[in-house]
């Protein structure tokens, strides 16, 4: 069987294309990489960098003015999960989210791992875990 080697991009289609990338880029750290407009990319989109990883977040806007919130309880992606890698680095993250106003979870501890979740704009849920 083939491997997966990590995880190179994630598109994520919102309701506010700006709003969104600045939201990504004060949380999450990433610069801008690229716009597209609908006519290279079939819907408009941002491309958003992290520097460090290479890892990029695509945000899509879709033309036809829908405004229909996220929804992880339906079929689709649930939520999207970073993982850092040790506990003062989590610390770190949740001092970061405080510092900025981001409502996030305690805490939560499985026995596969530690996490706290929080939401973007649109109400996508993300993770950071260890």
């Amino acid at each position: 069987m083939p491997s997966l080697h990590g995880v190179s991009h994630i598109a994520l289609t919102v309701r506010d294309m700006d709003a969104s990338a600045e939201w990504y880029q004060r949380v999450l750290g990433l610069q801008e990489l690229r716009r597209y407009g609908s006519d290279e990319a079939g819907t408009p989109r941002i491309l958003l960098l992290d520097p460090a990883s290479f890892f990029v977040v695509g945000l899509c806007q879709p033309d036809d003015g829908s405004s229909a919130a996220f929804d992880h309880r339906r079929t689709g992606l649930d939520h999207f999960a970073f993982k850092v890698t040790d506990d003062a680095e989590l610390d770190r993250w949740i001092a970061h989210l405080d510092e900025l106003g981001v409502a996030h979870s305690p805490v939560r501890v499985l026995d596969l791992g530690r996490f706290v979740s929080f939401e973007d704009p649109d109400g996508i849920q993300f993770e950071f875990w260890l």
